[in-house]
């Protein structure tokens, strides 16, 4: 596309037709309304940010787009022509592709092999020859990638990069990006935003969903927020708007910026949770955790910062006592511990027990009438936890797995983090939270570190730990390579650690 075509598609002269038009697309499940009237307008070389809360209706609108779902009302255009995507084979074949947060590449093929798998003349072409082309695509889209390396070899970034290659080599011309940078460093990020760059200069249409205001005020050119499945606000220059505004938007009220109070550096004689060269298995029975040592300390709050896989799952399981090392030691002390698990259905929930039945499993004592367990008295103590911590659970009468992930997570959170501890391992705890459930969780792990517990807690987002954190243990490759005092922290020198260099 000329320069004057790129300049008229981002708005600078005229505008052209809409690469993509959604107009007043619906779609409901049983009694729940995902999607109401929603509009949407992509334009080609533009990047277009789609915001909202979880649960707010992105991901159905998504699968609209790629044929996943089928709309209950209204209409989608592409290139101004009336389609109805059936499949996303369909979507594909309309110049409309997506990458999905969890990646779609087979970790034992190679880059080209995952790339061959998605070519309508995939089984045809000749690996020599489908190498030359990706290796053309790749240098034509700053997509750097061998095609000649196994996926399970590839760091996260260059999967993704993987990922879009393949997405582009199908045709695509509408790229939906799904929280691209959730498990990213820093330095990724920007090699990834310059690649959405050059796909917006070669006049393609991007669609960027994330939960991260400061990316799409520094890279949309325009903006939608969905609140409850309605499109709340629609904007061109969302860098004009400030993060308390988008906030605002998305949630349907103010949330006040998160206070952190810097305490004095507490004792280091005494930790809560020491572990000396601590060694353990993953579930593959691969080395996941590879001579760790690390200290935390009461009254602090300790980050754990890497990109996804570094051994961030094995360290709080070896924390808690759920992993046995293989080398080395732990000593968690003898103070209690309370732990916000990585995958909270996974890991925490009970088929066919409701939300009260497991308030009784956190390892307090239960109150007894007879033989049996004391209801009442187990709900009277549940509804004063509840009113305390704050996060509003669902009723207690629910069965707990028919809840969505973060009505879940906030019933273990509220049963976790409502109890005191020497030890509080918090793994991912703000995932699957809305904004100011986030806040609170937050002021939460703040509050145990006032009153004199040391928390350890993971996060995929390097500015929450640097926010809430007083130091953050780096780990890459089942190692921890650094610990940053986070006064004056440097989110590049972390994403460095993060990729196994040097801060």
């Amino acid at each position: 596309m000329s320069t004057d075509a790129v300049a008229r598609a981002r708005g600078r002269v005229g505008k052209p037709a809409a690469l993509l038009e959604v107009r007043s697309l619906s779609k409901r499940f049983g009694e729940v309304q995902a999607n109401w009237d929603v509009d949407l307008t992509v334009l080609p070389g533009t990047v277009h940010g789609l915001i909202g809360e979880n649960g707010a209706g992105k991901s159905t609108l998504l699968k609209m787009i790629y044929g996943v779902y089928t709309p209950d009302e209204g209409r989608m255009f592409v290139d101004g022509a009336p389609v109805a995507p059936g499949s996303p084979a369909d979507a594909r074949a309309l110049g409309i592709g997506m990458v999905f947060q969890d990646l779609r590449l087979v970790p034992a093929l190679t880059v080209a092999e995952n790339i061959a798998l998605a070519l309508p003349e995939g089984p045809r072409l000749r690996l020599t020859q489908l190498a030359a082309r990706i290796t053309e695509a790749s240098e034509a889209y700053g997509l750097a990638v061998d095609p000649s390396a196994q996926v399970r070899h590839l760091s996260i970034g260059e999967r993704q990069r993987a990922e879009i290659l393949k997405v582009l080599m199908t045709g695509a011309r509408l790229v939906i990006l799904d929280e691209p940078t959730s498990v990213l460093a820093p330095q990724e990020v920007e090699a990834l935003f310059g690649v959405v760059a050059q796909l917006r200069d070669r006049g393609l249409g991007v669609v960027l969903v994330t939960h991260k205001l400061g990316e799409v005020r520094a890279i949309a050119d325009q903006v939608t927020v969905l609140r409850g499945g309605q499109v709340i606000l629609n904007a061109e220059d969302p860098g004009n708007f400030s993060d308390a505004e988008l906030v605002e938007a998305m949630v349907g009220r103010r949330v006040p910026p998160l206070a952190v109070e810097r305490a004095a550096v507490p004792p280091r004689d005494h930790p809560v949770l020491t572990l000396a060269g601590a060694t353990a298995l993953g579930d593959r029975g691969h080395v996941a955790l590879k001579g760790v040592d690390l200290a935390v300390y009461p009254g602090e709050l300790v980050g754990v910062a890497g990109v996804a896989g570094s051994g961030q799952k094995e360290l709080c399981e070896v924390a808690l006592g759920l992993r046995p090392v293989t080398s080395g030691s732990v000593d968690a002390g003898d103070g209690a511990a309370v732990a916000v698990p990585e995958d909270p259905v996974a890991d925490s929930v009970v088929p066919g027990l409701t939300v009260l039945e497991h308030m009784v499993l956190d390892g307090r004592a239960v109150p007894r009438r007879g033989l049996g367990v004391d209801w009442p008295a187990v709900g009277a103590r549940t509804a004063v936890l509840d009113e305390r911590v704050g996060l509003h659970m669902a009723p207690t009468r629910r069965t707990l797995s028919s809840l969505s992930g973060g009505n879940i997570q906030r019933v273990l959170l509220t049963r976790e983090l409502g109890q005191d501890a020497a030890l509080v391992v918090a793994a991912y705890p703000s995932r699957g939270l809305d904004v100011a459930n986030t806040r609170r969780t937050q002021e939460l792990l703040l509050e145990h570190r006032a009153r004199g517990a040391g928390v350890l807690m993971v996060s995929e987002d390097l500015d929450e730990l640097i926010a809430v954190a007083d130091r953050i243990a780096v780990m890459h490759d089942g190692h921890v390579v650094g610990v940053v005092d986070t006064a004056g922290a440097d989110r590049m020198s972390i994403g460095r650690l993060m990729l196994g260099g040097v801060a």
